[in-house]
């Protein structure tokens, strides 16, 4: 036993220095600082230790995450949180939780990276550590300012900075005062601007001066508020000759402050009628954006260059990077929706390998057990439990994770998550009345409760609208139909492959005026055809936040009227009797006790 705590005490004291290089390098040199991790990794595993095993795997992840490799930064970071959930709470299990948020945040998906963040914050203070507990209130108060929750984001500064105060984080602290800052600007609130912009400017220049630049443009664009422009130019000038300073010394400057300065600048010359300086100003800024691949940037340039060249009565210039901007925002909308299904992806799969890691424990126990109590029934159990795992199983471990994803999806449209279900039955029902086998309407029933599954990948700005969307938000939607289809693809049963063949197919009409490929007739799946029937109809007897609740009566109506435009005539006649099953009067309607 001593020989064996001796040789851990050695394991550990090597994966412990892999660790500290792999620290010390992770931005200087992230090749170097990869390998140390992955060794660390390999002998905290073979040497049992799963704290230092997942700090290796978060050192992975922040690598990954700094080189800009989101999905292998998220998927280590994940590994990471399952293996120190194991242990006591933990620093390295905070910066998981806190690095699996930021991904999330970087996906536009709020309500998750605040979950992530409020959970590291718990962790954190539960470990006894406290240096960099204002780390992690920054990052949950900018996820509320970019949720428009600015109330909430203040309180969550002001309470960074109080826990800053003895820990010694200004540098932290000029980024906070800086947000607080441009958040007081935003506002019209121009003077707590000025003094908060002139507080995070002297922290910056002794603690963070890469950020000066950019805290400079934002104070100028509060003394413009003020009307105070002899201090606007000051501060403008000051930026510029930062930047040039920095670059006659050799700095490193990150494309984002010069971009900062110069959309300021426009703003400010736009604001005082300043037509052509603010058209040059941003023509600057675009080709900075573009070859520094700052696409958001590009996006609110576009916006102001369409506002300047309408102002200066050049229409076809304004047409031309109002039609950019809009073709750029649905390109980041796409990626923004790619990026959430990688990161669901990510997390299903980890929660599917746990599941199956758990199906092979359970067999290995239970073939123990049969041996062990000499059952002579135990040769039984061995050949039961050596064949393939059926797929009504793989379905059943499959299908309660994607029901949540389809109940959080339907949530946070407002929408009750029992929309799902009754969407399910009818579409079973209808298959009945078709004739359809018993052992398919099942799976239709269960298929169904995933149609519009693809809608957790769709921004929370578009679901939670609670009036009718505009067209660029309406084709957001439509992609709801393609991501679902691309999410449900990956699991190859015939439950799954129908409900993907459901959420691509749902939304075609008969006629062909549908989405998302216009298919017509029999063209559409047979299972979307009845799913379009079932949706409407709930969709249409359920309250939602944009409409009343429509009658039964009234529904019936509407899809009967929908018979070849929206729907299959056929399934319309089916839907009709399955109706008059539930005892509801089909206006216009006459059936046969046969056709019940």
């Amino acid at each position: 036993m001593e020989v064996v705590n001796g040789q851990q005490t050695d394991d550990r004291a090597r994966v412990r220095s892999l660790l500290d290089e792999a620290a010390a390098g992770r931005t200087s040199d992230p090749v170097r600082a990869r390998r140390a991790a992955l060794e660390a990794r390999v002998l905290a595993r073979a040497a049992d230790l799963p704290l230092d095993e997942a700090e290796a795997l978060y050192q992975l992840a922040s690598i990954h995450h700094h080189d800009g490799n989101v999905d292998d930064a998220f998927s280590h970071a994940i590994e990471a949180v399952r293996i120190a959930e194991r242990c006591d709470p933990s620093v390295t299990l905070a910066w998981a939780l806190h690095l699996v948020g930021v991904v999330y945040y970087q996906s536009g998906n709020f309500a998750d990276a605040l979950e992530r963040c409020l959970r590291a914050l718990d962790v954190y203070r539960a470990s006894g550590d406290e240096v960099n507990e204002g780390k992690i209130l920054h990052t949950i108060a900018a996820i509320h300012q970019s949720m428009g929750d600015y109330d909430t984001a203040i309180y969550t500064y002001e309470h960074a900075l109080a826990t800053n105060e003895t820990r010694g984080r200004r540098d932290l602290d000029a980024m906070i005062v800086g947000n607080l800052a441009r958040i007081r600007g935003r506002r019209g609130e121009y003077l707590p601007a000025v003094s908060l912009g002139q507080q995070a400017v002297d922290l910056a220049r002794e603690h963070a001066p890469q950020l000066v630049g950019g805290l400079l443009a934002d104070l100028a664009e509060a003394y413009v508020g003020l009307s105070d422009h002899a201090n606007a130019a000051l501060c403008f000038a000051e930026a510029r000759a930062d930047w040039e300073y920095r670059a006659e010394q050799g700095e490193v400057r990150s494309p984002s402050e010069q971009l900062g300065v110069l959309v300021s600048e426009a703003r400010v010359a736009l604001r005082g009628d300043q037509v052509d300086e603010a058209i040059a100003k941003l023509t600057d800024a675009l080709h900075v954006a573009e070859r520094a691949e700052a696409r958001e940037s590009e996006l609110e340039i576009h916006d102001l260059l369409a506002t300047s060249y309408k102002r200066a009565l050049r229409p076809s210039l304004a047409l031309e990077h109002r039609e950019r901007q809009f073709a750029l925002h649905r390109e980041l909308t796409a990626d923004s929706a790619d990026l959430r299904m990688r990161t669901m992806q990510v997390v299903h799969a980890d929660e599917t390998s746990r599941q199956k890691a758990e199906i092979t424990l359970l067999r290995s126990t239970e073939r123990r057990a049969a041996f062990d109590a000499r059952d002579p029934d135990s040769h039984v159990v061995e050949e039961r439990l050596d064949g393939p795992v059926d797929e009504a199983a793989v379905d059943a471990y499959h299908l309660e994770a994607f029901e949540r994803l389809a109940a959080l999806a339907e949530s946070r449209g407002g929408t009750a998550t029992k929309h799902t279900h009754r969407v399910g039955d009818l579409a079973a029902e209808i298959g009945h009345a078709l004739g359809r086998a018993p052992a398919w309407c099942e799976r239709l029933r269960l298929a169904a409760r995933l149609h519009d599954i693809g809608k957790i990948a769709v921004t929370d700005h578009v679901v939670v609208k609670p009036g009718p969307l505009d067209l660029h938000e309406f084709d957001e939607m439509k992609q709801h139909t393609v991501l679902g289809k691309r999410l449900l693809s990956g699991v190859s049963t015939e439950l799954f492959q129908m409900a993907a063949e459901i959420a691509w197919s749902h939304h075609e009409w008969w006629d062909g005026s549908g989405y998302p490929n216009g298919l017509d007739g029999l063209a559409i799946p047979a299972t979307g055809r009845i799913v379009a029937i079932a949706d409407v109809f709930d969709s249409l007897v359920s309250r939602r936040s944009y409409k009343r609740e429509w009658s039964v009566d009234e529904a019936v109506r509407f899809i009967v009227s929908g018979s070849g435009q929206q729907f299959d005539p056929e399934l319309v006649d089916a839907f009709c009797r399955v109706m008059r099953a539930r005892g509801v009067v089909v206006p216009g309607r006459s059936f046969d006790d046969d056709d019940l």
